[in-house]
């Protein structure tokens, strides 16, 4: 195609196919454009994937299925209930054990040859240039700001590319990130988004379709294998963003912000007055702060596990939900509105405190 960029391959052909991958792959090969050398690339790529949660799962399981020879897993946590919704990859049998160890032996069900190696750690500034090295590319299937820019700022000193990828609520988003991408598509996470913010809301405030993650994750492993075999073209330059309410894909073109995104943490407010007379508070906070509220985790909310206080409230009269940063809060909202009270609002401390003047 006239004015098409030249494929980028930042893996070389380190194996070659024998009889039995050429038939397990044999749907690739019949691929226009494809061919034995993009999946000999890909037998020989060594890929590291940063998180076997929601997003980890599918890229995980399509990455073997496709024929990767190495994969490295990153993940410090263990399977729990609420992660059976979405992060396919484990099951009921799976619970309280390693998530690296639950992913790599699903893996290894799914394609005996593969080669997993598991790094069950968190991954931090102080080992992340040591667990890169050796890899060829980067699979940022991560939930934290924090874990996004270790990643991307050690892939870029390697100049490693990073195929990334996140989703929260109903929307997603994925990209290529390379600090040694050429025809001016060079960039990096940091680039793009600044400074490190403080953390948002996450799948544990915000909620998360289910198989939202399977689009993104699966769109996620559709840009690694593209970036590996020098077929098609991988998301540089560009952010794919997707909304599952309507089951569409935008395309951004990218360029580098120069003054960065900071961010700032608020703080937690001290101790604070409860709302005017008839409103209950409820404090989802990490610890009960609110004198005169009512303090439930989180996660007993969700389940359904309720305060006596909440459960004898009148459905019409006014519930404040209320927590640090307001992120809790208003996940805690949409469930309690979803259980029947008409006149919930979520709030921070901070925001509590200055209408009650504590």
């Amino acid at each position: 195609m006239t004015g098409a960029l030249a494929p980028v391959v930042p893996v070389p052909v380190r194996v070659r196919l024998d009889e039995v991958e050429r038939r397990r792959a044999s749907r690739h090969l019949l691929l226009d454009g494809f061919g034995p050398d993009a999946q000999a690339r890909l037998a020989s790529a060594r890929v590291l994937v940063v998180g076997a949660g929601g997003l980890g799962s599918p890229v995980l399981q399509y990455l073997a299925a496709a024929g990767v020879g190495t994969l490295g897993i990153v993940d410090d946590d263990v399977v729990s209930p609420s992660n059976l919704q979405r992060q396919v990859l484990h099951t009921d049998a799976d619970l309280g054990e390693r998530k690296t160890a639950s992913a790599a032996a699903a893996l290894r069900a799914l394609r005996p040859d593969v080669d997993v190696v598991e790094h069950p750690l968190r991954l931090t500034s102080g080992n992340a240039a040591a667990l890169l090295t050796g890899y060829d590319v980067v699979v940022d299937a991560c939930d934290t700001f924090a874990t996004r820019y270790v990643v991307g700022d050690a892939a870029a000193r390697l100049g490693l590319p990073v195929v990334w990828g996140t989703v929260l609520g109903w929307d997603g988003q994925v990209s290529v990130w390379w600090s040694a991408a050429p025809d001016g598509r060079a960039l990096t996470y940091r680039d793009v988004f600044g400074e490190q913010p403080a953390e948002g809301d996450s799948c544990e405030t915000a909620g998360v379709l289910g198989p939202a993650c399977g689009v993104v994750g699966t769109t996620m492993a559709v840009e690694l294998v593209k970036l590996v075999t020098g077929t098609g073209d991988p998301a540089l330059g560009r952010l794919l963003t997707y909304d599952a309410r309507t089951s569409t894909w935008d395309t951004v073109p990218l360029v580098a912000d120069d003054e960065g995104r900071a961010g700032e943490r608020a703080a937690a407010a001290p101790p604070v007055g409860a709302a005017a007379p008839g409103t209950l508070v409820v404090d989802v906070g990490v610890e009960a702060v609110v004198d005169g509220g009512v303090w439930v985790r989180l996660d007993d909310l969700v389940a359904g596990r309720l305060p006596d206080a909440v459960l004898d409230h009148p459905v019409d009269a006014p519930l404040v939900v209320v927590c640090e940063q307001g992120l809790r809060s208003r996940g805690a909202a949409t469930v309690l509105r979803d259980d029947g009270w008409r006149d919930v609002r979520a709030t921070t401390y901070a925001a509590l405190a200055a209408r009650t003047g504590a």
